[in-house]
């Protein structure tokens, strides 16, 4: 009877394939306990959990099984993240697996006693196991390291022994004998990729993605999922980010982890939240918060709630949630300190703001210290907002070009918003100037943000045309506006927005007759559809993307770097480069300064992105936001590489060696992205 039940009843999974021979040995003590849970309709993950915990705590279990159960309880506690479960066993005894995990949640829980208690005890068992197998202290000692980096913020030692560690990773004794230990090192480092978008943990979620594939292990699966639903999200493929969600609460479902299953209904909420069903995304969030077991979750849930709230203008409820986010989080996160400052900046009251603008900075400052993009972006973001509506305008337009600059690789809503509100500040500049500078600038973010709705299909497209075409009418240039509102409004139509469609009609008929609103009533008006378009979220829709004929990279002063052929029949002659060189030399105020960032030439769209000592020039036929992300992208890893070099580009050697590595980037960053075209030097 029991050699059945093994074979048909216990599949014991693969994050504990270490101690199932132990299970098995002991199975007739083990499988009536387990089995008294799975008839509590506990998942069979939970099952093996509890009834472990059981035994581990039964007077007579022998001791040697008493170790396993209380290690195999520790552990998936820990997979369940019942963090402060796992703080209730005692300290194991020369196991580093069980005692990592210890560590990790008291880390998670925030007791710094125990966290510094299991430091040395960790370090004691690295001393014997030095003694006896240096090959396994060494893994050890790695991942130790790493731990230890992190609590100091040792961001140069975590890269040394990140470096360390994908370098021992594929060793048969990690994956074989510690796959459990090794997924969780791999984790962290994913989930630093995910969550910062710094290029310094590069690959390691594609990593991840692959072992937890390999080693099957559920709970893993369910990590890598998440990160991935999550970045899917963040950089607005919505379909995508879904699709992983579900894979995810699938496996959350069958493991039986009630904190992930709360954060992924979070998760869910958001993507309602950014389609713009704000009412949707707040009940599933109050749905998420009624399990009474869960807690890692509720921070990202009411951080959530209070984003919806903040755009639906309710700010009050929104700090409610803000303060209970904070509480949980010990006051040290950086999107909570920055939307609780933003908040208390929008009440009345000049202390408010002043409280509120020191919650912003600490909030960039954690950003800053975290090194993440998309937490930097929305911090420049809310203060350029700040900016805006004290009427700082100068510190309003560089807070927004900054944000552009990172959420460019981080976060597409922003890319979009922040170019909404550039377009925004200049009109109010020229409100006060007078320089028609002012309304050319601002035509040239609009002009950006509609050549993003155009290639992403996004529905205000019709709102921005006319946006634009009211601008047109402020430049005094009546018949291209008039062609322009006349596109506004076909598609108004076609998205039965009749109010719009009235709008462009009425604006029609002005130009007709002469009769064309001041200027001042024009802006008024503009502002308040943007501040409008920007209570909505945007997500990206598609990576199409142009034809691109030829990449260029200058330094800042015009000096020629590098040059890839992208169409073998193209030629990159002296003249062209002269030419090019000449173009950017002359229009170099424009491209940088006003949101320029294309030029016509030889019949040819040159996107424009600089970064650093660099100028980065992309030869397409027509605009494109996914071949400039693609291009930011190269000048930024460009940058980082040859940084050193930009003094020294007259420099034959230097410009060669220069040639041969950028090669491997452009195969790197555009060969996975352009399939239809082969590149050629």
């Amino acid at each position: 009877m029991c050699d059945i039940l093994k074979s048909e009843e216990l599949d014991i999974p693969n994050e504990f394939s270490r101690y199932e021979k132990y299970i098995l040995e002991d199975f007739e003590r083990f499988f009536p306990i387990f089995k008294k849970y799975q008839e509590l309709n506990d998942t069979f993950f939970q099952s093996l959990v509890n009834a472990s915990d059981d035994l581990a705590h039964a007077k007579d279990t022998p001791e040697h099984y008493r170790i396993v159960y209380t290690q195999v309880s520790m552990i998936g506690y820990f997979l369940l993240s019942q963090y402060s479960k796992v703080l209730t066993f005692p300290i194991p005894e020369g196991n580093f697996e069980a005692m990592f995990f210890r560590l990790k949640s008291a880390k998670l829980v925030g007791d710094k006693t125990i966290v510094s208690s299991l430091i040395a005890s960790s370090l004691a068992i690295l001393i014997d196991i030095k003694k006896t197998d240096p090959k396994v202290h060494k893994f050890f000692s790695t991942i130790l390291s790493l731990e230890i980096a992190i609590m100091n913020s040792d961001v140069s030692a975590f890269h040394k022994h990140a470096k360390v560690f994908k370098e021992i990773l594929f060793d048969e004794v990690l994956i074989h004998e510690y796959p459990l230990l090794t997924m969780q090192v791999v984790s962290d480092l994913a989930y630093r990729e995910f969550r910062t978008g710094n290029l310094s943990y590069s690959g390691w979620l594609e990593i991840y993605k692959e072992l937890s594939e390999a080693l099957n292990m559920d709970t893993k699966r369910l990590d890598c999922y998440t990160m991935l639903g999550g970045i899917y999200r963040f950089k607005g493929y919505l379909e995508d980010s879904y699709e992983y969600y579900n894979k995810a609460m699938i496996l959350a479902e069958k493991i039986g982890n009630k904190d992930s299953i709360a954060s992924l209904i979070a998760n869910i909420a958001d993507l309602e939240h950014t389609k713009g069903n704000l009412e949707k995304a707040l009940f599933l969030c109050s749905e998420a918060l009624k399990d009474p077991e869960i807690s890692q979750s509720k921070p990202s849930i009411y951080i959530n709630m209070s984003e919806i709230l903040i755009k639906l203008e309710k700010y009050q409820e929104a700090i409610n949630y803000l303060k209970k986010a904070d509480k949980l989080t010990n006051k040290q996160s950086p999107v909570v300190n920055l939307l609780y400052g933003y908040v208390l900046t929008k009440l009345p009251g000049k202390n408010y703001f002043n409280e509120g603008i020191k919650y912003l900075e600490k909030g960039g400052i954690l950003s800053e210290k975290a090194k993440n993009q998309r937490y930097l972006a929305i911090y420049h973001f809310l203060t350029g907002r700040v900016y805006l509506d004290t009427f700082d305008l100068s510190s309003a337009i560089k807070s927004f070009e900054t944000c552009y600059s990172l959420a460019i690789l981080s976060e597409f809503q922003y890319v979009l918003l922040s170019q909404l509100y550039l377009a925004e500040t200049y009109l109010l500049r020229y409100k006060i100037s007078q320089l028609d500078g002012d309304l050319t600038s601002s035509e040239r973010y609009l002009a950006n943000v509609i050549s993003i709705c155009h290639e992403q299909e996004l529905p205000i497209l019709a709102d921005v045309l006319y946006l634009s075409g009211q601008l047109l009418v402020t430049l005094n240039e009546l018949v291209d506006a008039e062609f322009i509102f006349s596109q506004s409004r076909d598609l108004a139509e076609e998205n039965n927005n009749q109010n719009l469609v009235t709008k462009c009609e009425e604006s029609i008929k002005m130009i007709q007759t002469n009769k064309v609103e001041k200027p001042s009533t024009i802006i008024n008006e503009m502002t308040n559809i943007i501040n409008n378009l920007a209570k909505k979220s945007y997500i990206k829709k598609t990576e199409r993307l142009p034809k691109i004929y030829f990449l260029n990279v200058f330094t800042n002063e015009g000096a020629y770097v590098y040059s890839y052929l992208f169409d073998k029949n193209l030629q990159l002659n002296d003249v062209l480069i002269s030419g090019l060189v000449s173009a950017i030399r002359t229009m170099s105020s424009e491209v940088f300064a006003s949101g320029l960032r294309g030029i016509d030439f030889e019949g040819k769209k040159l996107l424009v992105e600089n970064f650093g000592e660099y100028c980065g020039i992309l030869a397409c036929d027509r605009d494109s936001f996914n071949a400039r992300t693609i291009l930011y992208d190269f000048v930024k890893r460009f940058n980082g590489k040859f940084e050193n070099y930009a003094q020294r580009v007259s420099d034959l050697g230097a410009v060669d060696e220069i040639s041969k590595e950028a090669d491997k980037m452009v195969s790197t960053i555009f060969g996975k992205l352009i399939k239809s075209v082969v590149p050629s030097r």
